[in-house]
């Protein structure tokens, strides 16, 4: 297979084999860029003859239908001779198995790739798919961070678009009672071959960040069968158990992802906004000891920059950053404990006093059952010649026959019934509670000299490790104070900003049959041609992908102003400056909010619900038009030339929209062509 040519497609290297195809590194010789090429097997596998086209057409048609930056994006389907194949983007990365090794991953990390694997599934649920198989070996990582969603071979499309979807979906790969997907990270209703729905893939999820937090897997068990019980009835060691770095809400969010009830796992986008507020809770443990006491950092854009820290103002002894390596002191920590008894001394003690309170209760238990005794031998239950004449009968008569007869003295009545003399009886009562009575000062006594003891004990523990509980208070102080400082700076670093976010579209057709030159002359034009107008309506910082751009504006007039700009200056960009048949059509989002942006801080390494937001307005915006939410036109100083969206909603707000047919077009026009 290698060499061979799927249309513009060459093949270069074999990557890989799974149960239905084999997957390969192709060549688009058009466009000049790598591939990933899978072909369906020819030769029997495990997966049902029946089974594998079907299977194989619906991961084609589940992909496709999504277009996002966590889920890998198809180019094309086809048939060359008896070989069916997808192309699909070429992934350059590790699997999310390997990077986690059978090792915890961190937090940050974990945060931020299960924030784009849930983002991902997200969108693929509001498209009606489930995906049925998500695994950390079914999730690629890009060396730039960026996750990628494989394998939707088992997706189930829950509206299907023909009548041959419907056959399809009624047959083996939906049907109930049937187990599709792997054992390890399946949901229990998909282990019991239930009807699932997209918590399933929730529960997936949950199996996922739980392997990321510990490096194990959850329902890890010798054979298949035990797996499926643990998933049905046991629930999993708590990853705080396993990993003590790991956060407690990021382990209570692991755990209700993997709820035996679906109906208490989160959604996709409510994981997406916990995982965020935990990621902004990590933040303030993460800022060094230099930041937090640099000078103070501009409001706004265009303030200024800001201020350097003093030279030589390194951290403070007392706020030495957790391990460091510098010594953390509290103050009057200098001073030594009080010196207590020795650990040998209050051992003695302690064993004097226990010896005399055991001797005491030994002998003096002696005396009530002695009375018993006297008793029993007197009714005739043991023979008298067998204890007369013995050292035990002289002894028992020794202690009982002078309180018998002073008790005769004092008390007029005897106690004899059927030969059982209840007297004496009443004498070994009274007895025990003399004894009892007697024993109280000597435990106290002996809890006393244990408590010397433990004293003792932890005054010498305390004198070995004097230094190693200072370094550790002393963190503890630096730490608080560290917090404290941090939401100060946090604060202070949160912007009002606008974002505008610019995409070219249907990119991929407009580039089709073109010469490669023509492309990247076009496309480095159009760069230009969109930073000339940011430029101009003074951008504050912004970030490309191949075909978009987001960036970064101190108001939202400044923000659609440049939006505005760039579509009504396109009709003089496709007039003769690039060479492309196909005109360069775009759609702007803008959005506007407070988030937290840093002055060191990229634009690319800000994730927000704002800026997701201007994002999300981008997506669903019409070609060679502008969406804004209605709350964000409120805030503008012109916003004539807008309607609303009334059918359509993103994340919620209703979008308004300019495009270059509104009464506001024309003037912008005369003011947006470059000179």
């Amino acid at each position: 297979m290698v060499g061979e040519t799927f249309g513009s497609y060459r093949i270069e290297e074999k990557l890989g084999e799974g149960g239905m195809g084999v997957v390969y590194r192709a060549v688009d010789t058009e466009l000049d860029r790598p591939v990933a090429i899978k072909t369906l097997l020819s030769t029997p596998t495990t997966v049902p003859e029946d089974d594998r086209l079907p299977r194989f057409l619906r991961e084609a048609k589940a992909a496709s239908r999504l277009q996002h930056p966590a889920i890998v994006t198809i180019h094309q389907y086809g048939v060359q001779g008896d070989t069916r194949f997808i192309v699909m983007e070429y992934v350059e990365g590790k699997t999310l198995k390997k990077i986690i090794g059978g090792r915890p991953v961190h937090i940050n990390q974990v945060c931020e790739i299960a924030m784009q694997v849930a983002d991902g599934l997200g969108l693929a649920h509001e498209k009606g798919i489930i995906h049925r198989d998500l695994k950390s070996e079914n999730v690629m990582v890009t060396p730039r961070g960026q996750v990628k969603i494989l394998d939707f071979g088992l997706a189930k499309l829950r509206e299907p678009e023909s009548r041959d979807d419907a056959a399809t979906a009624a047959q083996s790969l939906t049907q109930a009672g049937m187990i599709m997907g792997t054992i390890t990270n399946m949901s229990p209703e998909q282990a019991l071959g239930s009807d699932i729905d997209t918590r399933s893939d929730i529960f997936s999820l949950g199996v996922v960040l739980y392997e990321m937090l510990t490096g194990k897997m959850p329902f890890e068990a010798p054979s298949p069968q035990a797996t499926l019980a643990r998933i049905l009835n046991a629930e999993p060691t708590p990853p705080t158990e396993i990993n003590p770095e790991c956060p407690p809400e990021l382990e209570r969010l692991a755990q209700q992802c993997l709820s035996k009830n679906r109906q208490l796992r989160p959604s996709g986008q409510e994981i997406v906004a916990r995982l965020k507020n935990i990621q902004a809770s990590l933040s303030a443990s993460q800022i060094s000891a230099a930041q937090i006491r640099s000078a103070s950092l501009p409001v706004g854009p265009g303030s200024g920059a800001a201020a350097a820290p003093r030279p030589g103002s390194g951290p403070h002894p007392a706020m030495a950053a957790p391990g460091s390596g510098a010594a953390a002191v509290l103050p009057g920590s200098g001073m030594q404990p009080a010196v207590g008894p020795s650990l040998a001394q209050a051992q003695r003690l302690f064993t004097l006093c226990e010896t005399a309170r055991r001797i005491v209760s030994i002998g003096s238990l002696a005396v009530p059952l002695a009375f018993f005794a006297y008793m029993i031998i007197g009714a005739g239950v043991i023979r008298s010649e067998m204890v007369a004449g013995t050292r035990l009968m002289a002894v028992l008569s020794a202690i009982v026959t002078p309180v018998l007869s002073l008790a005769e003295k004092i008390f007029t009545f005897r106690l004899v019934v059927g030969g059982w003399n209840l007297m004496l009886a009443l004498l070994g009562a009274a007895a025990f509670v003399a004894r009892h009575l007697l024993l109280v000062p000597f435990d106290r006594l002996s809890a006393w000299a244990k408590t010397r003891v433990v004293r003792a004990r932890s005054t010498g523990t305390k004198a070995k490790e004097t230094s190693s509980a200072e370094r550790v208070s002393g963190q503890r102080l630096a730490l608080l104070r560290e917090y404290a400082e941090a939401k100060k700076i946090l604060s202070q670093e949160k912007r009002i900003l606008a974002f505008l976010a610019i995409d070219v579209v249907d990119s991929t057709k407009m580039k089709a049959g073109e010469e490669k030159l023509a492309v990247e002359h076009a496309f480095t034009e159009y760069k230009k041609f969109v930073e000339h107008f940011l430029k101009v309506n003074q951008a504050w910082k912004s970030a490309w992908t191949p075909d978009g751009v987001m960036v970064a504006f101190a108001t939202p007039d400044e923000a659609v102003k440049a939006g505005q700009d760039v579509l009504a200056g396109l009709s003089w960009f496709n007039d003769g400056i690039h060479h492309l048949h196909a005109p360069f059509r775009v759609r702007c989002g803008v959005n506007a909010g407070e988030v937290v942006f840093p002055e060191s801080k990229r634009m690319e390494e800000i994730s927000d619900e704002v800026v997701d937001i201007a994002g999300h307005m981008q997506k669903y915006a019409a070609p060679n038009s502008l969406w804004l939410a209605r709350d964000v036109l409120h805030q503008l100083a012109e916003p004539a030339g807008f309607r609303p969206v009334a059918d359509r909603q993103v994340d919620g707000r209703i979008p308004c929209e300019w495009s270059l047919g509104s009464p506001a077009a024309g003037a912008t026009i005369m003011t947006s062509v470059p000179q």
